[in-house]
């Protein structure tokens, strides 16, 4: 046995451990309130019941050797929404009846099902890549398959094995739709405040670095850090067009409510996060210039630093409340946002009388300039009196 193996099996008994942990963390997650584990073991729950379901009205209907894929299919479609399950409910119903169909007729048109399974099976993997059956093209391949070497094949056997996987998809949506049809108002929420939480902790790093020694050094990770920011937008994006997509069709659409408050668009939101974060990145990379320039000269001075240091943290500040007041709308958050906006307007203001008091050189400009500009772009991004939202 070569060494790779032997350090694999090794570190098996360690990764089991750690698997182990991590399902005992999810449980307690689960069991201590709502959250994407108790979603998960709701689903769990929610398939486990319809396949249960799906074999006992299969098993009352047809042959029991018929009835395996009743609980199959209906297991398959407890989706993650309502639209889904229908959706791919009618695409696999319809990748079963025909593959059976193809399997059934070339079987009993030949007299050997061995035969038949040779000639039919490329031509169904090959159907099963056509667009209008999405991911359950597999489905006419499988179902042939199962019908060709499932015992001797009849029209009658056929008819019961797509009447069974019907029974399933029909009760595999049923139930995902009237019991607790799932919803991702939570994930969308978590998603916004994750990216404006994430991008004002990087505006505090910045702000308690910018008057630093050692700045240049500092600079790199910032601007490394600021590299994950349009990834937490584009996760904000995927969570509204996902909850988006469980409204349809949902039941509990008009009893679980929006995943924003009426005055804060889907749209506005994704593009007021994606503007911050792009100025948010161009300051990182600008400081990292800044820090480059300053082995020789600084170009923050002292006097400036602190004040664009107080600048960044009002921004931040202001960045960070934008999460809770586009998702609750809460009109104490609205004045402490409007108030961080203000702060950071004056800050601005500020440094801005400074410089003109005391002009930059050629190259202490081409660092400050982007520096200001960057940080009003955001402040007026989050300026609703400006924006006229609210």
């Amino acid at each position: 046995m070569t060494v790779e193996p032997l350090r694999t099996l090794a570190a098996a008994p360690a990764a089991l451990r750690r698997d182990l942990r991590q399902l005992l963390s999810a449980a307690r997650s689960a069991v201590q309130g709502p959250g994407r584990q108790r979603d998960l073991v709701v689903q769990s729950l929610k398939a486990a019941l319809a396949a249960f379901l799906a074999y006992a009205l299969a098993h009352a209907l047809l042959d029991d050797e018929m009835t395996l894929m009743a609980p199959w299919v209906a297991v398959v479609l407890v989706q993650a929404t309502v639209y889904q399950s229908v959706s791919q409910g009618a695409r696999q119903a319809a990748a079963i009846a025909l593959g059976t169909a193809a399997a059934t007729g070339t079987a009993l048109l030949l007299g050997n099902q061995l035969a038949a399974l040779l000639l039919v099976l490329p031509g169904a993997l090959l159907l099963g890549n056509l667009p209008r059956f999405g991911n359950q093209g597999i489905y006419l391949a499988t179902s042939a398959i199962f019908a060709l070497i499932g015992g001797p094949l009849t029209l009658e056997v056929s008819a019961q094995r797509v009447l069974a996987a019907l029974i399933g998809a029909a009760v595999g949506m049923a139930v995902n739709a009237f019991v607790l049809p799932p919803r991702y108002l939570r994930d969308v929420r978590r998603a916004i405040r994750g990216a404006t939480e994430e991008t004002a902790r990087l505006l505090r790093a910045m702000a308690d670095g910018v008057a630093d020694d050692e700045m240049d050094q500092r600079a790199d990770d910032w601007v490394d850090a600021s590299g994950r920011l349009p990834r937490l937008v584009q996760g904000v994006r995927s969570a509204l067009e996902w909850d988006r997509e469980s409204l349809r069709m949902n039941m509990r659409r008009r009893r679980s409510g929006a995943a924003l408050p009426a005055d804060y668009g889907a749209h506005d939101v994704v593009s007021v996060l994606g503007h911050v974060t792009d100025h948010t990145r161009e300051i990182a990379r600008t400081l990292v210039e800044t820090g480059r320039y300053a082995s020789e000269e600084r170009a923050l001075t002292p006097h400036l630093a602190d004040s664009y240091q107080r600048l960044l943290r009002d921004v931040a500040d202001a960045v960070e409340l934008y999460g809770p007041l586009v998702t609750t709308a809460d009109r104490e958050v609205n004045h402490q946002l409007e108030s961080a906006v203000e702060r950071a307007e004056s800050g601005h203001h500020r440094l801005r009388h400074l410089l003109t008091e005391a002009p930059p050189d050629a190259a202490g400009a081409e660092v400050l300039g982007p520096l200001l500009a960057d940080v009003r772009r955001i402040v007026a991004q989050l300026d609703y009196r400006e924006a006229g939202r609210g």
